[in-house]
């Protein structure tokens, strides 16, 4: 294989360009300041200034009682022709706060974190599937949403069910726009018909769910804690070999940021990490790739007398649900 002619090097060599507008500065008004102008970059390059919200009406769909707590549907209107189906976990011994609860990658989507009768068994066993019922253990009531494109946000695209995202992807930054930002629009909208009704509310991913809860935190600046497992490194240790899939890209996202400088963002947030030491998510260089991002993001959380911890467990790329000990 000659990288030079298959042009692994070529982008390889780009990519060391890419010089990330990383916080560098020693206090709190430095950091505002930092992060004021790059969550206006980032906007701008999720497509959020694009896109062109409805007035987020909610239709009742159906309850059910479960065993120990209760299962609501619902469909928001969240962008202009576009609806969100998401479903809201209540606990019998409900502790007023509440947790966004972000399913992985794939088509399963809502069913595959509420319903396991439903799901993929095999994966449910192999990446452990538990936390929105060990939120609701918890006393959390949990909402639940599907992500475009994936459970009933499937367009039916191909015969065996694989993931969309790529195609969905490479039609919105046509336009300017990207599946992470339409993710960011609909659930801040979400989280406005929370708000009122809760003392607290954090969010939770596994995988695909962490990166976009990684956005979210850096974003989103209601949120009282993050649960983010199974997706925390840096881009260059993932390139080509691990993440191909078009959820994982933003339009010049490189030349501003690397996952530390996203996570750096959500300061001083309690956000709790977790991986697995033989994550291959984590990329060629193993743990040390989302420690030395942690490194990056622990810079700015610095400045307010905070440091954030990743939580490594031994085994693959899975939920392990250590970090639920801190909440």
């Amino acid at each position: 294989m000659d990288r030079k002619y298959n042009g692994y090097d070529f982008v390889e060599h780009n990519l060391n360009n890419c010089k990330p507008y990383r916080f560098n500065g020693s206090t709190q008004e430095d950091f505002y300041k930092w992060k004021d102008e790059m969550q206006e970059v980032m906007a701008e390059l999720l497509g959020l200034y694009r896109m062109e919200r409805s007035e987020g009406e909610t239709t009742f769909i159906s309850k059910e009682k479960k065993n120990g707590h209760t299962l609501e549907k619902y469909c928001m209107d969240t962008l202009v022709d576009l609806k969100m189906p998401y479903y809201v976990l209540t606990s019998d011994n409900s502790n007023g706060k509440a947790v966004i609860a972000l399913h992985g990658h794939g088509c399963n989507g809502k069913e595959g974190l509420t319903h396991p009768e439903k799901a993929d068994r095999e994966n449910m066993e192999k990446y452990n599937y538990t936390y929105v019922y060990d939120l609701l253990d918890k006393g959390y009531t949990v909402y639940v949403p599907d992500l475009l494109p994936a459970g009933e946000r499937m367009l039916g695209i191909y015969e065996d069910k694989r993931a969309e995202c790529t195609d969905v992807n490479n039609a919105l930054i046509s336009m300017g726009m990207c599946l992470q930002g339409v993710y960011l629009a609909e659930l801040s909208m979400l989280i406005d018909s929370m708000e009122d009704k809760y003392t607290d509310i954090g969010c939770c991913g596994f995988s695909g769910g962490a990166h976009c809860g990684l956005w979210l935190c850096a974003m989103e600046d209601r949120l009282s804690f993050g649960l983010l497992s199974g997706y925390f490194h840096s881009f260059k240790d993932t390139l080509i070999y691990t993440n191909r899939c078009g959820c994982n890209f933003i339009p010049h996202l490189w030349e501003y940021a690397d996952m530390g400088d996203i996570l750096a963002m959500a300061a001083p947030l309690d956000i709790y990490l977790e991986t697995g030491k033989s994550d291959h998510l984590n990329g060629v260089r193993g743990v040390e790739s989302p420690l030395e991002q942690l490194e990056t993001a622990n810079r700015a959380y610095a400045v307010f007398g905070k440091k954030l911890n990743l939580e490594v467990c031994e085994g693959m790329h899975r939920w392990y649900g250590k970090i639920l000990k801190n909440i």
